[in-house]
């Protein structure tokens, strides 16, 4: 849970893995040259490591339970292969993986052979969980979270299909207004979940653990956030209950 900037990159149907890694050097490259204006803290080399690809280029199909509308099987769709590098924003912020991964056609799942979404094509679906950068500072956040969406819009330069899903709704219209106001909301929610429970778990090594509790103003947004999701709260609490 947390306010994330979400992305797929989607290269031509005609990519063979020569082109794949020609757009990902692309994609390093713009990468690199915010590194050089002090937009990003690092950019790391590109790796074709499976270990890693398979790590993070890893993708899921949602298979409808039987007569249960509201819940799916996730199997794994793991890449075939593919070209990776990580982007270091800042503090706190969850760095965003780049590049492009190969997959398969199809996978195996309970005995049957399932189609993949998009088949075979060179694509990478990636986020950042920006939420926790607030940590520092609403300045800061702003700076990562903005930096995130620049990237990504930066990286259309290079031929690759860049589509943009931002929970803090900052894109497309770019309002610092509507960002700070989902930013408070989600901390507020994050924040009242995380203390429900702490309250029931206790925290440390085998308790709740969350970033949220190191947040200055936690007890505000605790409070805030009980208010507003007051309803969902107290179902989290009924669910606790019954783990209990």
């Amino acid at each position: 849970m947390g306010l994330t900037v979400h992305c797929k990159l989607i290269a031509p149907a005609d990519t063979n893995m020569t082109k794949a890694k020609k757009f990902v050097d692309a994609l390093h490259r713009v990468a690199l040259r915010f590194k050089e204006e002090g937009l990003v803290e690092a950019v790391h080399p590109i790796t074709m490591d499976q270990k890693i690809v398979q790590r993070i280029g890893c993708d899921w199909l949602r298979v409808p339970v039987p007569g249960s509308e509201n819940r799916a099987y996730c199997p794994d769709v793991l890449p075939t292969g593919g070209f990776l590098f990580e982007v270091e924003i800042g503090a706190d912020c969850e760095p965003l993986q780049l590049g492009l991964c190969r997959y398969p056609a199809t996978v195996y799942f309970q005995g049957q052979k399932l189609p993949t979404r998009n088949g075979a094509g060179w694509r990478l679906a990636s986020f950042s969980k920006t939420q926790f950068a607030s940590l520092n500072g609403w300045e800061h956040f702003q700076r990562c979270h903005c930096v995130v969406v620049n990237l990504l819009v930066a990286c259309r330069s290079s031929g690759l299909c860049v589509t943009i899903s931002d929970e803090g709704e900052y894109w497309p219209r770019r309002s610092l207004t509507k960002l700070r106001e989902n930013l408070g909301h989600m901390n507020g929610v994050v924040a009242a979940a995380a203390g429900a429970m702490k309250d029931a778990y206790g925290t440390g090594e085998n308790g709740i653990q969350s970033p949220i509790f190191a947040h200055k103003d936690f007890e505000r947004l605790e409070a805030e956030g009980a208010q507003c999701s007051a309803p969902a709260l107290e179902k989290l609490r009924g669910l606790m209950r019954k783990l209990s």
